[in-house]
């Protein structure tokens, strides 16, 4: 929903077939087969910004919903089946100053309410909690976190970068799928660029703790921004996880280089960078071309000196197999056929840098 909107609301959809004895009939679904509940407000949150829903169902069919109010806790409420309320607008995050996103849940066969959120206030950490709402009246009133919650907010991950975007979902054995984008590295790796990463856990709501199967676990050891992943488990226990991806997307560098008597060994370094090799300073570097080939990144470069004219060292080392032989600007676009994927070291004649020309 948009930032403006103040009210959640809910509507469902339920598709009609014809059918007999003998045989099915079959036809495109027109308004006259699909019923349509009117939308069903659950909150109006008057001056408070509630957004960013999450849903899910029951074996009884009740529905059950989680957002964020304020982008400062979270809250949950309960409906039947025919869109009653049954537990009012009720705050489940624990007090304190939060700044929470994103939430999502899932259902269990016992009816317990499974809810991650990604907590972004200081050091950025993936939550979780259980709710059982049916200790609660379930009167059309309001509960509180304590009546409902069988594991109190639970932190999946905290590490040092940034997390968020969590997703869940539920095995036949009740154990809980965990996933969510990651800027975690360590070695520094993936140029600080979000991964995705998994959990798996087994909730105890008797004893309100939590059992780590697998902990944090990168899913995606491959340079390019990874975001935004959902999870779902198959009749078979297979975890299955979506994410998106740069993989096999298309950047366009171009560098604007200073050609004077001091730009030197810089410029053998600019080339380093860009297709690898070892610094004049010492010290070996892969280069962003290659490495994101290796992420199936089309990486289209071409590097210009200023002043219409290049320095000696663009015609060595780690710039040789680039030059371009004092050629300007292209008349073509790159990439117009797959092995035309670079512009070399080209010179950039009737420039103004620094107010002259």
């Amino acid at each position: 929903m948009r930032q403006s909107m103040k009210s959640l609301s809910l509507v469902s959809l339920l598709l009609l077939s014809v059918c007999s004895s003998m045989f099915i009939v079959t036809d495109v679904a027109e308004a006259n087969t699909v019923v349509i509940t009117e939308a069903v407000q659950v909150v109006d949150g008057g001056a408070a910004s509630d957004q960013q829903s999450a849903v899910g169902s029951d074996s009884e069919g009740n529905v059950h919903l989680v957002w964020t109010r304020n982008g400062q806790h979270l809250w949950y409420s309960m409906l039947s089946p025919r869109g009653e309320t049954m537990i009012d607008a009720t705050q489940i995050s624990n007090s304190g100053l939060h700044k929470i996103a994103h939430p999502d849940l899932v259902v269990d066969e016992d009816d317990t309410v499974h809810v991650v959120w990604a907590d972004r206030a200081g050091q950025h950490s993936i939550m979780y909690s259980a709710l059982q709402p049916f200790k609660a009246p379930r009167d059309g009133q309001a509960t509180t976190d304590g009546a409902i919650s069988s594991i109190d907010d639970t932190i999946i991950s905290k590490r040092s970068q940034n997390r968020d975007w969590p997703a869940i979902d539920v095995d036949s054995q009740g154990a809980l799928h965990v996933v969510w984008q990651d800027s975690y590295d360590p070695l520094d790796k993936f140029f600080a660029q979000p991964q995705i990463y998994y959990s798996m856990i087994e909730p105890d709501v008797t004893t309100g703790g939590t059992l780590t199967l697998f902990d944090d676990t990168l899913l995606t050891p491959i340079i390019g921004h990874k975001g935004h992943p959902d999870v779902v488990v198959d009749a078979n226990d297979y975890v299955q996880i979506a994410w998106d991806d740069t993989r096999g997307g298309k950047v366009e560098l171009v560098f604007v280089v200073d050609t004077s008597g001091s730009m030197y060994s810089e410029w053998a370094d600019v080339c380093t960078v860009i297709y690898g090799g070892n610094f004049a300073s010492g010290g070996y570097f892969r280069g962003i071309k290659p490495l994101l080939a290796d992420a199936n990144m089309s990486v289209y470069e071409t590097i210009y000196g200023l002043g219409n004219t290049l320095p000696s060292v663009a015609q060595s080392g780690n710039c040789a197999a680039y030059y371009k032989g004092g050629q300007g600007p292209r008349n073509t676009a790159l990439g117009t056929t797959d092995s035309d994927n670079s512009g070399g070291l080209r010179v950039l004649p009737e420039t103004i840098y620094n107010g002259n020309t």
